[in-house]
């Protein structure tokens, strides 16, 4: 019961956009029930193929993959393209928008390999080879050790199941987070990179303009404590109860405060939204994470740096052998990125998208979305996200091929 107090509490501030001011109709080829829908189902429902596999990382997390399989061969070879979701996402990122719209389905009808990760902790990767889930030592880990231990197996898996000799690379947020923890960290793993594709790039974040964000990572911290001390060491983990209290908070006739929430989250473009997609969204998200992951983009936003973790001196010189904890050599990145951003993101700044194209050796595009309200989440959710970037990116990818 505590844990589901907490859950509602923070559900609000985190999911209770799930409605805003849209027509009825749908802009989208999408149904209701997609809300309740798991990943196998939901893809095969709109004719696509899709496997599901399994890959356990070196220190003992389960993850699952799904596998969108191209709806018909391409006429030149193309490498397999990995896409990898944002915090508190899961998989479903990046298909809740349907056919012809969602990135996965228009990667598979262009003849690509597509493959959808699931980061630790997450929806479909909840399992350990010892630990039990609910254990606090199970929730131990930020976005560094996904980066470090579940990207290198999932690639490693992916390359061997096609035979490819690398892979396209495509994540949003926290995806991308995690693309320059394993680059700069296990940088060969850059060979293995024909194209990385950042959605609303996330390794600076000083200039967070969201005052709900700041307020949650200013106090998520304090609050893992408190938690734990109820025995509760998990954040937002998945749960069909979510789907319910978004409609019962935000799915009215005349909502007025979920979208303003909202907009005070990623930024305000309430006219780029569905309402019926956003409620299906609900659905899906939030998918689980770790403390630490919110708490470790706090420490960057504090610090003004790209760094590790920083588990305080004592901590620090246990882990590190040193009291600050060591920064992430983004020059070690050297695979082709091509940086899209958002003006109107909340969460991440153009200033600092702009400071990372200039840090990392090799970006071959660095580009502001031409709508200036594009914000955070219209990179899976806005109704014109197609030409606005997907098409873009696909274009793009076929250079790298």
């Amino acid at each position: 019961m505590r844990e589901f107090s907490f859950c509602f509490c923070l559900l609000i501030l985190c999911i209770s956009w799930a409605a805003v001011h849209t027509s009825n109709n749908s802009w989208f080829q999408i149904d209701d029930e997609d809300a309740n829908l798991s990943m196998p189902d939901l893809i095969s429902k709109y004719g696509y193929e899709v496997e599901i596999h399994t890959v356990t990382t070196r220190d003992g997390y389960g993850l699952t993959m799904f596998r969108i399989l191209p709806q018909q061969p391409a006429p030149t070879a193309k490498y397999p393209v990995l896409l990898t979701h944002g915090l508190l996402g899961s998989s479903a990122d990046f298909v809740i928008m349907g056919p012809n719209n969602s990135l996965a389905y228009l990667l598979a009808d262009n003849g690509y390999d597509v493959w959808l990760a699931n980061a630790r902790g997450t929806r479909y990767s909840r399992s350990h080879r010892t630990l039990s889930v609910d254990s606090k030592e199970y929730w131990d880990f930020s976005w560094h050790e996904i980066g470090y231990y579940d990207l290198p197996v999932t690639i490693d898996y992916i390359l061997k199941a096609t035979s490819a000799s690398k892979l396209h690379y495509i994540g949003f947020s926290q995806g991308t987070t995690i693309y320059f923890v394993l680059t700069t960290t296990r940088p060969e793993y850059n060979d293995k990179i024909a194209l990385m594709i950042a959605f609303a790039p996330t390794a600076f974040v000083k200039q967070i303009r969201s005052p709900i964000g700041q307020l949650l990572i200013t106090v998520m911290e304090g609050f893992k404590t408190f938690m734990a001390s109820l025995n509760v060491y998990k954040l937002l983990p998945y749960t069909p109860i979510y789907n319910l209290l978004a409609k019962l908070i935000c799915d009215q006739q005349s909502p007025s405060i979920c979208p303003s929430i909202f907009a005070q989250i990623v930024g305000p473009h309430q006219a780029g939204y569905d309402r019926k997609l956003t409620t299906i969204y609900s659905g899906h998200t939030p998918a689980g994470a770790s403390f630490n992951q919110i708490i470790h983009y706090g420490q960057i936003w504090h610090s003004g740096l790209f760094r590790q973790y920083d588990f305080g001196q004592e901590g620090n010189i246990r882990k590190y052998a040193a009291q600050e904890p060591p920064l992430y050599n983004l020059n070690l990145s050297t695979a082709p990125v091509a940086l899209y951003y958002g003006l109107n993101d909340w969460l991440v700044h153009p200033r600092n998208v702009q400071y990372l194209a200039k840090v990392l050796p090799r970006v071959i595009a660095a580009k502001p979305v031409a709508d200036k309200k594009f914000n955070h989440i219209d990179f899976l959710m806005g109704k014109k996200v197609r030409s606005q970037v997907y098409d873009e990116v696909i274009s793009l990818m076929g250079m790298f091929n």
